[in-house]
């Protein structure tokens, strides 16, 4: 799964370089995360060059705005709640939204796939394709949730905050998610333990 390879600790150290002002820091934050924000951002649109425009664009508001800007811990997360809200003013304009409703609006779509993970043998590989299948039948909240706590490794309280809503929605939103998947998978034991490896690693 796509996860950061800096700690909390070197990710604070890095993002505190950029405020104040350490030449290369912006361009070490952009090499280090362009390729996780372009997996997240195109899950929002089949166009990838919005995509890469909204990640210039996020890109070239911090730097404007370095100045006013608060510490983080997790640069990951502060940089998805920004190409979030980017995607969204994009696809608002675009599409001629007349209203702005984060909750009602759900744009995130993906289809996991079995790519990169090592699978010896056949009947393993049917097993997880089935488990695969059925989390892409999941609605689109839950799938986002799903992606951004198992697949990027991103707190509760911080999946709240991208996705604007109450961090007991966020508990509830992966509760239904990981229920309408074993409630899926139940007649099958075998599944079930792959369906935790699925999401835990």
């Amino acid at each position: 799964m796509s996860r950061s390879n800096f700690s909390n600790d070197s990710e604070s150290h890095l993002w505190q370089d950029f405020l104040d002002n350490k030449p290369g820091s912006l361009e070490t934050i952009y090499h280090q995360f362009a390729e996780v924000l372009f997996q997240y951002g195109d899950h929002f649109t089949n166009d990838s060059s919005v995509t890469e425009d909204c990640i210039q664009e996020v890109f070239a508001t911090l730097h404007s705005k370095r100045n006013n800007l608060s510490h983080t811990t997790s640069i990951k997360y502060y940089l998805f709640k920004c190409l979030r809200l980017e995607i969204y003013r994009r696809l608002r304009k675009e599409q001629a939204y007349s209203r702005y409703q984060p909750d009602s609006l759900s744009f995130f779509d993906t289809e996991f796939s079995v790519e990169n993970r090592i699978i010896h043998d056949e009947v393993t590989m049917i097993r997880v394709n089935q488990i695969t299948n059925a989390v892409n039948q999941l609605p689109k909240r839950q799938k986002e949730a799903i992606y951004l706590r198992f697949y990027q490794g991103l707190s509760y309280s911080e999946i709240a905050d991208i996705m604007e809503t109450e961090q007991t929605s966020t508990y509830k939103i992966i509760y239904k998610a990981i229920a309408s998947l074993y409630e899926k998978l139940a007649s099958q034991t075998g599944k079930l333990f792959l369906l935790l490896n699925f999401l835990l690693t």
